[in-house]
């Protein structure tokens, strides 16, 4: 999914921007919005100087759904994702605050709550939800009632299952006993727009180990923690797949081979040349 990053977005007839990240639900692991970026580049800020406020002016990223999105062009084709829609129509979209992931959502709170951004240390919340949560200490008095709509939405957030792919690439990957590593990367199966797999990078020893965990095993996510939970031992690394971001894994209509990155292996240019 890092890869994917930055990709142009190309509508029917044009370019309709560039992916800025990826937002999907974690009961099954499905892709539900590609977050768009419509307007790129540096813009020097005027509004100010006016007080008409347009809806163009105010939205730059656009949720595009998965059902309107084609199969991405990776290597020898070029680098974007096309979808079914025209500019106009993606333009037309819901706006990026329609759809918050929880981390984002999180962090509103608390910038709202504390009136300032959200501290490093996450506050925990224990097995039973938000159950166990305690605000952390602030330097601002509020009142019972705000205390207590504050633990409301904390727990209503906890519910939310849409997340973020660049929330959650760098998360604990955690196994029954202990922390086996971290999530290097979201491996995704672009026909389905499904994740198959998360990149376990051990980060044990220079090099770090990688290891290609299939999505199955994953049973939780938990914001709280930054972790992603697994049915996984230690033990079980030894036996499992490792992972080379170079394997050739795809196959275009050519036969020629592409990694996981979308890259065109070099065996297959070789062969072309020779």
């Amino acid at each position: 999914m890092k890869d994917l990053f930055g990709y142009p977005v190309m509508a029917t007839d044009g370019k309709a921007g560039k992916v800025k990240d990826i937002l999907f639900g974690d009961r099954h692991w499905r892709v539900r919005y590609l977050d768009v970026e419509t307007r790129v580049g540096f813009r020097l800020n005027l509004r100010y100087l006016s007080e008409e406020k347009t809806e163009e002016d105010q939205v730059t990223r656009r949720l595009i759904e998965a059902k309107d999105l084609g199969v991405p062009k990776l290597g020898l084709d070029g680098r974007e994702i096309p979808t079914r829609l025209s500019v106009e129509e993606v333009s037309k979209c819901e706006g990026f605050g329609a759809h918050l992931p929880a981390e984002e959502k999180y962090e509103m709170e608390f910038r709202r709550f504390f009136r300032h951004a959200i501290y490093d240390e996450r506050p925990f919340f224990g097995s039973l939800g938000y159950a166990g949560y305690m605000p952390p200490v602030t330097a601002y008095d509020h009142t019972e009632e705000e205390i207590r709509n504050h633990l409301d939405r904390m727990g209503e957030i906890a519910g939310e299952h849409l997340h973020s792919a660049r929330s959650v690439i760098g998360y604990h990957a955690v196994g029954k006993n202990e922390t086996l590593g971290m999530v290097g990367d979201l491996i995704l199966d672009m026909e389905n727009w499904r994740i198959a797999y998360l990149v376990l990078d051990t980060r044990h020893g220079i090099p770090s180990r990688k290891y290609l965990v299939d999505m199955e095993s994953v049973t939780r996510l938990d914001w709280s923690s930054s972790s992603l939970m697994t049915k996984l031992k230690s033990e079980d690394l030894v036996s499992m797949r490792r992972y080379w971001a170079y394997d050739p894994v795809n196959k275009d209509e050519t036969d020629h081979e592409y990694d996981y990155c979308g890259k065109p292996c070099l065996r297959s240019l070789m062969e072309d040349v020779f």
